[in-house]
């Protein structure tokens, strides 16, 4: 979302949780095709050690351990018969399973984290301000693991961008409130929530046309909800592209350089999602440009 000099509000039951925005989390998310085996978790762990930027940045470094199952045969012993019984029995192997890399402000809240993971690369932010500041130094983070995991052979299966949003209720939840956060001719939720006295949760998932016809799933969960007695409502948006065509009977590899690219048109996503969703007032709260991109 394109954030502008916030709006104050003094006159709503609206309250945006980040003040100038509603956004939680942002993260990004870089899945391959085939998980990364040990030798390749080692070639990113070499990126890590060796570039400063990376390390000055997230410097806490945290392995994880990971384990497969293996089935190993072993002779039974049991009734008596012709021939000793085989059986296959599962044995726990503890293998590398990545590592988390963190950012920990003076107040000890985490900022920034980055897992690298067999199945998956992210980078998550909580400390989000604007996407034009934000999205680069979350690529500046991710690319060198990127660029060596293709170098070692891995494949780019697909690309994700999730956001949470959040505001709270001050008055609780009421039709009134619904409402005033809610546009009520928004496509993305049904007509009767805004009828509800209580609180309701809504999951929707489609298809859209992403960068070179590739297939892209977006995922919008709205929940209004309580927590520990404060009244929320939350709007997560997941939205990923694939390494295949729309209609998913063409393969379309994703190179490092269509990272920043994908990440926009992500990104596009989201914010028609906000924008459509979102009452004026409830823009202008968090400086959206209303009704626009």
């Amino acid at each position: 979302m394109i954030l502008k000099k916030a709006a104050i509000v003094t006159k709503t039951r609206i309250q945006p949780v980040s003040g100038a925005h509603a956004i939680e989390i942002m993260a990004i998310g870089i899945e391959w095709a085939v998980p990364l085996n040990e030798t390749q978790l080692a070639d990113l762990q070499t990126v890590y050690d060796g570039t400063p930027e990376i390390k000055e940045f997230v410097p806490q470094h945290s392995p994880v351990q990971g384990f497969s199952i293996q089935h190993v045969a072993q002779v039974g012993i049991g009734a008596p018969q012709p021939l000793p019984q085989v059986v296959q029995l599962p044995r726990f192997v503890t293998q590398a399973g990545g590592f988390d890399l963190r950012r920990l402000e003076p107040g000890g809240k985490i900022s920034w984290v980055t897992s690298i993971r067999p199945q998956i690369l992210s980078c998550n932010c909580s400390d989000y301000d604007r996407w034009k500041n934000v999205k680069p130094k979350a690529l500046s983070i991710l690319r060198p693991f990127v660029d060596a995991a293709l170098s070692a052979g891995a494949q780019i299966s697909a690309i994700g961008l999730q956001y949470q949003d959040a505001f709270r209720l001050v008055d609780g939840i009421s039709q009134e409130a619904t409402k005033e956060l809610f546009r009520q001719d928004c496509r993305w939720l049904p007509a009767h929530v805004f009828d509800e006295p209580s609180f309701w949760h809504c999951h929707q998932g489609w298809f859209s046309k992403g960068p070179d016809e590739r297939r892209v799933l977006n995922n919008v969960t709205t929940d209004v909800s309580d927590v520990n007695g404060v009244c929320f409502a939350r709007i997560g948006g997941q939205h990923r592209v694939f390494s295949t065509s729309f209609d998913a009977t063409t393969a379309i590899n994703i190179g490092a350089s269509e990272i920043d690219r994908i990440l926009e048109c992500l990104h596009d996503e989201n914010k028609k999602v906000i924008n459509g969703m979102l009452s004026d007032d409830a823009l202008e709260a968090i400086g959206c440009s209303v009704g626009g991109a």
